[in-house]
């Protein structure tokens, strides 16, 4: 037996041996026209090959170059080139009848250039038509394109240069690639990875054909697609320079008929940050949505889309136009109730910057919001209302400061929001809130309007009304007890819980400066945001203050308080 087996193993080793000596007794080149015929049949497209030889260990044709040629229209560079191809052959037939009957096609190191005008068009879209005036007169036939088949074509270690009529030239390198049972009348599945130049990596897999010669973009297809580390200014979603950034990750399935593309999947940002005026979020976001695309009008639409983080989730519908530089959106932005503790995370990326050490804690926050614009200089502006919800870490009423702490009234470490509200417009320059309106606890009521730039730097005029609980003699009693001056102070603090104080905030969101200022009220009169009150009648009876009185005390509050919001940076 033993002889009988090492008998065996010798014949297969001649065998294998005798192949590879027919193998290089071939003449590889005789083969070069009848595949670049083929192959620029198959493509529509003049391919041109390097010198041939036979690689006897793999059993295939290796060409020195290959070049596809490019749409005249766009370029005379070549569409497709790379160092070598390998060809993968059936060996009897090639040994025997000195036949090619291809199996395979693996370029390897290839250039592919991907190129678009400004009316829109690919260079790959007629890919695959026979309608070229470069291409063999043979490679007219009908049957050109459908005689194509192929076990394998497979890329190694590629370069795709893309670059889009607007929005400048981006390069993917490490291009893999593979698809098996590859024809041009059926669906074929594939594999395909690259690194991406915003550093991040994308990986897809699906099925794709039967192949539209007449316009490739047109060829449908069915593909998971995953994307990790994309840098959104990098990648030439946002420009760079705005303030405004990102890093996400893509989780989808894409279904294309005709030219129109369904997804539906999640996308998690890290960092984002939509204005200038905000700061990177400090959580992730994920967005699970669901769009709708139209490759040749390249517009789309979303819908049963939530952007939030935990369970706090934003509805998202509207549309988005990828024609320009960066992509335009005109989204709708909603929420109810929205539990502001799972919310907190979302606020910085659209601006909302709280004071230094203070967070919020608790209650519920209502949206109503339409964005619109380029995606990095977003104009988003419409109401949002908060509900009992605590600013812990800071307080409002002792930051507001000398006329409060004169009049004993005890100011909590924390502010407590009853309601407020603001009729907000967040653009690249900053955010204008016009109206402001709040109802706070152990203070009173405020409104106001102003703006914050994209610096963070505020300009608010306020009108404080105190609650009338805190402005009567029990509240002035703390520090000056019952005496005369505080008998007027409190008659002063009593007729502004009618009137109002002026207050006007400088500063940053995150170091608000309050200090008290007659021009705030004059300013919000001028606008209407508030009402001048009718002048006393000759019947309604004077206050046991005198005016020159009240001007004193109202001078002194403002003097103790411009000194102290001055002098500490903390008030």
């Amino acid at each position: 037996m033993k002889r009988v087996l090492l008998a065996l193993v010798i014949v297969v080793l001649l065998v294998v041996a005798g192949a590879g000596v027919a193998l290089s007794l071939v003449d590889a080149n005789r083969f070069r026209p009848q595949i670049q015929t083929a192959l620029s049949q198959a493509i529509g497209r003049p391919v041109t090959l390097g010198a041939l030889h036979v690689s006897p260990w793999s059993g295939a044709l290796e060409a020195d170059d290959i070049r596809i040629a490019d749409d005249p229209a766009f370029s005379n560079k070549p569409f497709i080139q790379a160092a070598q191809l390998e060809v993968g052959v059936r060996l009897w037939p090639l040994l025997v009848h000195r036949e090619l009957a291809v199996t395979s096609l693996t370029l390897d190191k290839p250039v592919v250039r991907l190129l678009q005008q400004t009316n829109g068009q690919w260079n790959f879209t007629h890919f695959g038509s026979h309608a070229s005036s470069d291409t063999p007169t043979s490679a007219a036939s009908p049957q050109g394109s459908a005689a194509f088949t192929a076990d394998a074509l497979n890329i190694r270690d590629g370069t795709l240069v893309l670059r889009r009529a607007v929005g400048g030239m981006h390069r993917y390198s490490h291009l893999q690639l593979s698809a098996k049972h590859v024809a041009a009348t059926a669906a074929f599945p594939f594999t395909m990875q690259a690194d991406m130049p915003s550093g991040g990596h994308l990986k897809v897999d699906g099925k794709i054909g039967p192949w539209d010669p007449s316009n490739a973009i047109l060829t449908p297809f069915h593909a998971h697609l995953v994307m990790h580390g994309i840098d959104l200014v990098a990648a030439g979603l946002m420009q760079k320079g705005q303030g405004v950034g990102g890093i996400i990750d893509i989780d989808t399935q894409l279904h294309a008929m005709r030219g129109d593309v369904t997804s539906k999947g999640t996308i998690t940002a890290h960092k984002l940050q939509l204005v200038a005026s905000g700061s990177p979020s400090p959580e992730p976001l994920s967005v699970d949505y669901m769009a709708g695309y139209q490759i040749n009008r390249h517009i789309g639409h979303i819908a049963d889309t939530t952007l939030g983080t935990r369970k706090a989730r934003l509805a998202l519908d509207g549309t988005f136009d990828n024609r320009g530089k960066t992509m335009q959106l005109d989204i709708q932005i909603r929420g109810n109730k929205l539990p502001v503790d799972d919310l907190q995370p979302l606020l910085p990326a659209f601006g909302v910057v709280l004071p230094k050490n203070s967070h919020l804690r608790g209650g519920t926050l209502n949206v109503a919001l339409h964005a619109h614009g380029a995606l990095d200089a977003l104009h988003i502006d419409g109401p949002v209302a908060i509900n009992d919800t605590t600013l812990a870490g800071y307080s409002l009423g002792s930051k507001m400061g000398g006329a409060l702490s004169l009049a004993g009234i005890h100011a909590p470490s924390d502010t407590l929001i009853k309601h407020a509200e603001a009729g907000l417009a967040i653009q690249p320059s900053g955010i204008r809130a016009d109206p402001v309106k709040a109802e706070v606890s152990d203070l009173g009521s405020i409104t106001g309007k102003g703006r914050m730039a994209a610096d963070g730097s505020l300009d608010f005029n306020m009108l404080v009304k105190l609650a009338s609980g805190i402005t009567g003699a029990q509240g002035v009693g703390g520090m000056l007890g019952g005496s005369k001056a505080g008998r007027i102070l409190g008659s002063v603090l009593g007729e502004s819980s009618s009137q109002g104080i002026g207050v006007h905030v400088t500063g940053t969101a995150s170091d608000p400066r309050f200090r008290l200022d007659p021009a705030a009220v004059a300013g919000l009169l001028q606008s209407g945001l508030i009402h001048k009150q009718a002048p006393a009648s000759a019947h309604t009876p004077a206050t046991s203050t005198s005016s020159s009185a009240k001007d004193v005390i109202g001078n002194m509050l403002r003097g103790v308080l411009k000194k102290k919001t001055t002098g500490s940076s903390g008030n």
